[in-house]
């Protein structure tokens, strides 16, 4: 599991490194139970900041301990052998040096590692060989934004079936470039089309309008479903980037959303610490009110029953629905809301006596009481007459 106080002075990466862990862990046990051979690919692989000459604390160290640890489990519990390949990606000389000297010490015959110096987008015909038809996870996290995850630029991997994606989308660097002219090219690779503004959009109207256009464009081609979870500074309310997962299952939706939920959680605590870290480094005299202080700039916790009951209301109807993993994942995504939210608002419309669940008694439901396809299959809900 990984620890904060190993991501002093990089907690951004603590958090995008939580996501990471927690949903590879999810998605290559599922995935596990129907293929054989699993690749993952990371097309910015580093290493960069860390001084752990393991690597433990980077997206090379945590990805393979996960596919270990997978082999190991569904060869335990089910029965079941299977094999990944990872293919790790790095640009910068020195920095491939390194990732080489840490993947030729760690070979393990159910993780077969291999490493690939350039630059990812030039050996995107390179990595599509090398997948050959297998299941295929990419994790492209690169440091810019220019001429690299646009939807054009990544069009042969995002139509190659059989392949999830994990992209950090650099908004606050693509943002500051937004509207500046010799940008302008570069925006429309990035997000599918031109970006316009007129000047008087909120700083989340900006974010939402950029994010969407993203989204619309990168699932057009890929087909599939994507959501999406935000990252700010450590220690305040900017907005760094966007982690965008693009999957064609409407249980990776659901999965996703639950991890990144959990990861938001792991966020406000870790931007409260950055904060107190910060008062106790610049006065030496413990400070009651300068703690309070800080914790009050962090972002808090978000109570969204309201538009949760808002948006099921408008979903259900007298008309029984189906709550499947399909309509789940539809939700998900149209509502940007997380499960707890739609688990709490329709728990208040149960108390308020306005829907009712069709198909079982949900008064002994403490949490969930929306249960798509549990245990076999999915419930039907509408409004109460």
């Amino acid at each position: 599991m990984l620890s904060l106080k190993d991501y002093v002075g990089r907690e951004q990466s603590f958090l995008k490194h939580t996501i990471l862990e927690t949903y590879l862990q999810r998605l290559f046990m599922i995935i596990g139970r129907a293929e054989v051979i699993i690749n993952y690919v990371d097309c910015f692989a580093g290493p960069w900041a860390d001084d752990n000459k393991e690597l433990k604390d980077t997206s090379i160290g945590l990805s393979i301990e996960q596919m270990r640890k997978c082999v190991a489990t569904l060869r335990k519990n089910h029965q079941r052998s299977i094999k990944f390949r990872a293919l790790y990606i790095e640009k910068d000389r020195a920095a491939f040096a390194r990732l080489n000297d840490y993947l030729g010490k760690h070979r393990d015959p159910a993780v077969h590692v291999e490493c690939r110096q350039g630059d990812y987008t030039t050996l995107i015909p390179e990595i599509m060989e090398w997948s050959q038809d297998h299941f295929t996870f990419f994790f492209v996290d690169p440091k810019g934004w220019k001429g690299i995850i646009g939807p054009t630029t990544m069009q042969m991997l995002l139509e190659r079936p059989k392949t999830e994606f994990l992209i950090n989308l650099m908004y606050d660097f693509a943002n500051r470039a937004a509207s500046i002219e010799k940008h302008e090219a570069d925006m429309i690779e990035l997000l599918g089309e031109p970006l316009t503004f007129d000047g008087a959009e909120t700083a989340e109207i900006r974010q939402d309008h950029f994010l969407g256009l993203y989204r619309k464009n990168t699932t057009h081609i890929y087909g599939g479903r994507s959501s999406y979870v935000p990252i700010n500074r450590p220690g305040t309310n900017k907005l760094l980037y966007f982690l965008v997962y693009l999957t064609r299952h409407p249980l990776g939706i659901k999965v996703f959303k639950e991890e990144a939920e959990k990861m938001m959680i792991a966020q406000r605590v870790t931007h409260a610490e950055v904060q107190l870290r910060k008062q106790f480094e610049a006065a030496p005299v413990l400070d009651l009110f300068a703690m309070e202080d800080a914790a009050d700039q962090c972002i808090t916790a978000t109570d969204n029953r309201l538009l949760a009951k808002q948006f099921l209301l408008k979903k259900l109807s007298v008309t029984p629905v189906l709550i499947d993993y399909d309509c789940w994942a539809l939700w998900l995504d149209e509502s940007n809301l997380y499960p707890s939210d739609l688990q709490f608002g329709m728990k208040e419309l149960l108390i308020e006596g306005l829907v009712k669940n069709l198909n079982a008694d949900v008064s002994k439901r403490r949490t969930q009481f929306i249960q798509p396809n549990y245990p076999k299959e999915s419930e039907r809900w509408c409004l109460a007459k």
